[in-house]
């Protein structure tokens, strides 16, 4: 990390003096924090139910196996962790009375969760305002600025730059839009419009739909009426699913391409039957079939845990990690404070994840990934065709965010740039 634990704690000293105390509605100091006793306690947001509810179970099972293994290592800095979970039930009003609980009543020592970005954004202020760390693990739009929120899941430079220019190259210039009706599937449009014309290639439809649509025999009929080359997704959720089984009924053969959401996330591949995902190409950062030793050994501590998993996702990994990271940055900073946690982080501190090695941009608060494009055979088989190895999170950098030293609290769009 090229900073020792002695010259942290002399810079973040400077650091703390002066800083704003959390607004005692939010107040984040307990006896036991302020005295260093007691256990370490970490909230959980995910959703176990609901329309999302798929995607957060293995997040959980992720951080339980994450903090059982801290504990058995010792914990942190010789405390012990305990894990403050909550199902949320993919609803977003529950995400933010949630919020202020583990931070009000609980006291938590950080955040952790959120699978859609609508929840990220309704608990990212409050954890900001109350000044404690908080962890994002899933793939995104990208471009939270926030001196409070670290995002350990791939982002567009990191998964649309790569997969992109390959669709355009392998299947032709056109493609046609469908996009979730929300920031997720928005913001994806404008990023999907941004790598279509630096790959020379044409939007020859775009889409917007609603999280609760189903019925997508309309639409399909749209996207045969208009010859594109090739399809891009940001659909997510459990009733938008339905337009893989409808496209596949249909025998709309057009090529079809997705950032992380059905495979990598959902785990679609071994949810849905084959063939309804042949053909798709999905860019990710992890899943199970992962090659490797070191995916491997998580994946069979994993399933001694939970042996019932439908899926070992992208988000459960990235939970995984940020738990890890979170531990790395208490053990440099010697203690958990909050703002000694974010600098600890801020130094660029680094984790040999499942996926390969990851490290925290201390500027942009995101970690470098190792990406790979997948694409789905007959039998939902997973044959990875290419791989970029750490490609950092540099996007938000670019526009000249730094968080190391000018503090923010907001999202930027490509409109942005």
């Amino acid at each position: 990390m090229g900073i020792t634990r002695k010259q942290f704690l002399k810079g973040v000293t400077a650091i703390a003096v002066g800083s704003v105390a959390a607004p005692a509605i939010l107040s984040v100091t307990s006896p036991a924090r302020a005295a260093g006793q007691g256990p370490v306690k970490l909230g959980f947001l995910f959703d176990q139910s609901g329309g999302f509810g798929e995607y957060g179970l293995p997040a959980v099972h992720a951080a339980e196996l994450a903090i059982e293994e801290i504990n058995a290592s010792g914990g942190i800095n010789g405390r012990e962790v305990e894990a403050v979970i909550v199902d949320t039930q993919s609803d977003t009003s529950r995400y933010v009375s949630m919020a202020r609980m583990l931070i009000g009543r609980d006291k938590v020592d950080a955040i952790f969760g959120a699978i859609g970005s609508q929840d990220r954004e309704a608990i990212r202020p409050i954890a900001h305002a109350a000044k404690i760390p908080y962890f994002y693990p899933t793939c995104y739009e990208g471009g939270v600025a926030d001196n409070w929120t670290f995002c350990t899941g791939v982002v567009p430079e990191q998964g649309f730059a790569t997969l992109i220019p390959y669709m355009v190259e392998q299947y032709g210039a056109n493609v046609y839009d469908l996009a979730a009706d929300y920031v997720w599937g928005q913001l994806s449009t404008l990023w999907l419009t941004k790598y279509v014309s630096i790959a020379k290639g044409k939007l020859v439809g775009s889409e917007a739909v609603p999280l609760n649509v189903s019925d997508f025999n309309s639409t399909l009929g749209r996207v045969q009426a208009a010859k594109p080359n090739w399809i891009y997704s940001s659909l997510t959720g459990k009733e938008q699913s339905a337009f893989f089984t409808q496209r596949a009924s249909l025998g709309v053969n057009i090529p079809l391409s997705d950032f992380v959401i059905t495979l990598a996330q959902a785990g679609g591949h071994r949810r849905m039957k084959s063939p309804v995902l042949a053909g798709l190409h999905e860019t990710f950062s992890y899943l199970e079939e992962l090659p490797g030793e070191r995916n491997a050994d998580f994946v069979k501590r994993f399933r001694a845990k939970f042996p019932d998993e439908v899926f070992i996702s992208q988000p459960a990994q990235n939970t995984y990690v940020a738990v890890q990271l979170y531990a790395k940055a208490a053990a440099l900073a010697g203690n958990v404070t909050p703002i000694e946690i974010v600098k600890a982080l801020e130094t660029g501190i680094s984790y040999d994840a499942p996926e390969g090695t990851v490290r925290v941009d201390p500027k942009s608060h995101h970690v470098s990934h190792n990406v790979h494009l997948g694409k789905v055979a007959q039998d939902h088989t997973l044959e990875i065709v290419k791989s970029w190895e750490n490609i950092e999170p540099f996007w938000l950098g670019s526009i000249g965010v730094d968080l190391t030293k000018k503090p923010e609290s907001r999202q930027y769009s490509p409109l942005d740039a």
